[in-house]
């Protein structure tokens, strides 16, 4: 596979990674308030649609080829964001949330 190539799969499961996590905590806060149907319907179609959002992607990017470095990568973004949730933060905790 071409530098380029390599390249573009890192960034972008890197910002992936960073989606993931994001869209985890939102869906973690929706889910966990509604009825056991919901639970499992919502986790469901939360992991099916983020993984072909990913497979999609890397299919544009690299022909669907999977290494194991995007997993390493995705875990970085995830854990980028994590961290980073702690210094955004307070700076949206005058938004409210409705439950």
């Amino acid at each position: 596979m071409p530098l380029q190539e390599q390249i573009a799969t890192l960034f972008a499961s890197y910002l992936f990674g960073i989606f993931f996590s994001l869209f985890l905590s939102i869906n973690y806060r929706i889910i966990y308030e509604s009825k056991k149907i919901i639970r499992i319907i919502g986790t469901f179609l939360f992991v099916f649609l983020t993984v072909m959002i990913y497979f999609i992607l890397l299919q544009k990017i690299n022909h669907g080829i999977l290494h194991p470095y995007s997993f390493i990568v995705i875990l970085c973004g995830i854990l980028t964001e994590h961290y980073g949730e702690r210094f955004i933060k307070p700076y949206f905790k005058k938004i409210q949330w409705k439950h």
